[in-house]
């Protein structure tokens, strides 16, 4: 039975493809088909991995030193990254925020679910660091750095 579709898995995101078919005998190869020319969809960017501030971390009354992963760009090319920054409440813990729904503001403001969030930098893609010193008030990106509050859960 002939086949009559075929399956290329794991093509990169956000590519231009050509295909052409070419029959092939016994006796030698045909011509080639007209060609198409398909491209690969860009899909949201994956979860990126939660920023690690272990016990070791450099830290002081005003900042934090923070170890970060590179997002995978698996699904796109990824232009920017945003570091947000949220203030928890005594009772609230990290894994409750919602920081995919929340606006990237430079200043310390409410999200829709009462959570006070901020973007402490915006990294460049190709520039992304391994490290970031939280509360540095340095700007990043065109976002101010904050110094960290002490006696606040982040």
């Amino acid at each position: 039975k002939p086949t009559t579709s075929f399956t290329i898995p794991d093509l990169p995101a956000d590519f231009t493809f050509n295909f052409n078919v070419v029959a092939v005998t016994g006796r030698g190869r045909g011509d080639a088909s007209n060609e198409v020319q398909v491209n690969t969809v860009v899909g949201s960017p994956e979860s990126p991995v939660a920023p690690n501030a272990g016990v070791d971390t450099p830290k002081t009354t005003s900042t934090l030193t923070l170890t970060l992963t590179k997002p995978s760009n698996r699904n796109g090319a990824i232009g920017s990254v945003l570091l947000f920054v949220a203030l928890l409440t005594d009772n609230q813990v990290a894994s409750e925020v919602d920081f995919a729904n929340a606006v990237p503001m430079p200043y310390i403001t409410e999200s829709r679910t009462g959570t006070l969030i901020y973007v402490a930098a915006q990294f460049d893609y190709d520039n992304f660091p391994n490290t970031f010193v939280l509360g540095d008030n340095m700007m990043y990106g065109g976002y101010r750095n904050q110094p960290l509050i002490a006696g606040t859960r982040y």
